[in-house]
């Protein structure tokens, strides 16, 4: 939350916005990842990895936002296939986890 405190500079509206946001793109981020690595597009995957990593690092999720780099880096080169799926359950694990505190956040703003 402080990170999206400096972000937003405080204003609450921003803030809502930014929360609101992050949970409407986790569904569609899923099941981009998940389709993706079935499909063996590895390039496409290394940017939504890119894109995924921004979204989390607003919300202050340093582990995601350091597993999307990493993820972004290695299917770039289409390198450790196997540590894929790793880092897709730890992204749908975190950042389902992060919905429901952010919920409770935005009760609080609100």
């Amino acid at each position: 939350m402080d990170y999206l405190d400096e972000i937003s500079e405080g204003n609450q509206d921003l803030a809502c916005d930014l929360i609101e946001m992050f949970i409407k793109q986790v569904p569609i981020f899923t099941e981009q990842l998940d389709d993706l690595y079935k499909n063996g597009d590895f390039i496409l995957l290394s940017k939504l990895a890119h894109k995924i990593k921004s979204s989390v690092a607003m919300m202050g999720i340093s582990e995601l936002t350091t597993d999307m780099k990493t993820l972004e880096f290695i299917a770039k080169e289409g390198k450790e296939v196997e540590k894929y799926p790793i880092f897709i359950s730890k992204f749908k694990t975190i950042s389902n986890e992060a919905i429901n505190e952010l919920n409770d956040i935005l009760i609080k703003l609100k």
